[in-house]
């Protein structure tokens, strides 16, 4: 199922530990749904190429109806710190360990293109091109007025990392409860080169009396991409 899943079109590969551990009850948690979606593709894709019957597995919409239904019946993750809402391992969780994401791929779920247009922001921006290409995918399918646009251009980094520059601007001039937002997409841009990020970053740490203290490690100051 893992080689399966790392065909085009899935959204997600699938690591066999995880797949173990969900299959066998040992994860409390609803997996996300590019998990699932991953999963019932793949099942699909191997009953066509041996032969089996397809019509007991389910459409993909059916799971995802069976999906949300679950989801709604659990309680809802306490939002306390950094925490992956759907008990991923651990180098997954790792990527998505912000309430930001979790929050999005929330909405998302529900059917909300502007979520669905920013995790394919974020996935460009963290490399992960086959979550990318699923969520500008959703975003497409729910009529985001950007989202053909952003699947076509020849640039996707640039302009991936010239939109989460301005999703920073716009959170940090929400004041300094959103402030922690705003450094996470500075951050995506600043890896990317953009500039203008990097400055903000190193504003967002400035420490009294107006003094900046000198760029996050791992930040370099490079020209964006002419």
């Amino acid at each position: 199922m893992q080689r399966l899943s790392r065909a085009p079109g899935i959204p997600k590969e699938l690591p066999g530990s995880t797949l173990s551990d969900i299959l066998n009850g040992k994860r409390e948690r609803l997996p996300d749904w590019g998990l699932v979606a991953s999963f019932v593709m793949v099942c699909h894709r191997h009953a066509e190429q041996t032969g089996l019957p397809t019509d007991a597995l389910g459409t993909v919409k059916q799971w995802q109806d069976r999906w949300r239904a679950a989801r709604n019946e659990q309680p809802p993750p306490q939002a306390t710190g950094s925490y992956d809402l759907y008990g991923t391992p651990a180098d997954e969780a790792e990527r998505r360990t912000t309430r930001t994401v979790a929050r999005l791929v929330r909405l998302a779920g529900d059917g909300d293109p502007e979520s669905a247009y920013r995790l394919a922001i974020i996935h460009v921006l963290t490399g992960e091109s086959a979550a990318a290409r699923y969520w500008i995918h959703a975003a497409i399918q729910q009529r985001h007025p950007d989202a053909e646009a952003f699947a076509g251009d020849p640039r996707p980094i640039e302009f991936a990392a010239n939109l989460s520059f301005t999703y920073g601007l716009a959170y940090e001039q929400e004041g300094p409860a959103k402030r922690d937002i705003a450094r996470f997409y500075y951050r995506l841009a600043a890896d990317h080169g953009h500039p203008r990020a990097t400055e903000r970053l190193r504003a967002l740490r400035a420490v009294p009396f107006g003094k900046l203290l000198p760029a996050p490690i791992g930040i370099e100051h490079r020209p964006a991409a002419g």
